[in-house]
């Protein structure tokens, strides 16, 4: 998940389907499958995946994330919430093995392990 803001939008139609050129505020290049020009000016968090070099360029697919798409069946993965609950089980598995420390230091280590895990 990357912030991108969109320059232009322009719809392809193809025999094998509809797809929009893109290109970003930051000069990148790429398609989607979906229609962001109402977006366009926008600050959007898409999907940015890195895709084939063509005629010497990085092309890029631009994509919502699946909560964002209209009619999508399931809510997008909240990992942020299981990192933070990661982090919290092992200060307090931490906490209690050093029964010195206080309820602001597991606070502390638990910032710390969150940290750690958004880094991997």
């Amino acid at each position: 998940m990357e912030k991108v803001i969109i320059k232009t939008c322009v719809k392809k139609e193809t025999a094998k389907g509809t797809f929009y050129t893109i290109e970003t505020s930051d000069g990148r290049r790429g398609i989607s499958y979906d229609d962001l020009t109402q977006k366009m000016g926008m600050e959007l968090e898409l999907d940015v995946k890195e895709g084939k070099h063509y005629e010497g360029v990085m092309q890029y697919y631009f994509n919502l994330p699946k909560a964002q798409k209209e009619g999508s069946k399931f809510p997008a993965k909240d990992w942020s919430f299981e990192k933070r609950k990661i982090a919290l089980e092992c200060a307090v598995t931490h906490g209690s093995k050093h029964p010195e420390l206080k309820t602001n230091d597991v606070i502390d280590i638990a910032s710390k392990f969150y940290e750690f895990l958004n880094t991997k």
